[in-house]
């Protein structure tokens, strides 16, 4: 097993219904994980503060939605396919 004791930009920061919230340097994501089985409250205010969210499909796979701060407020971007 390899331990990964190095890594100082990435933290786990809470964990809830199938979701990781995790601090990958100065960028806030969540991220499914089917390992997390208990739906606890959101307490920890990054939930709230999250840079980026990958939404999981029903139909497998799934869409990054990401979130744009500015000092006028906090705005979704998506990313689709140019085609």
């Amino acid at each position: 097993m390899w331990i990964a004791d190095g890594w100082n930009d990435y933290e786990v920061l809470d964990t809830s219904a199938g979701e990781k919230l995790e601090r990958w340097g100065d960028y806030i994501l969540v991220r499914p994980d089917p390992q997390v089985i208990w739906n606890t409250p959101h307490k920890v205010r990054e939930w709230k503060q999250k840079n980026g969210h990958y939404h999981r499909s029903n139909k497998g796979g799934g869409q990054w939605e990401f979130l744009i701060c500015r000092s006028s407020g906090r705005f979704p971007m998506e990313i689709s396919n140019f085609i």
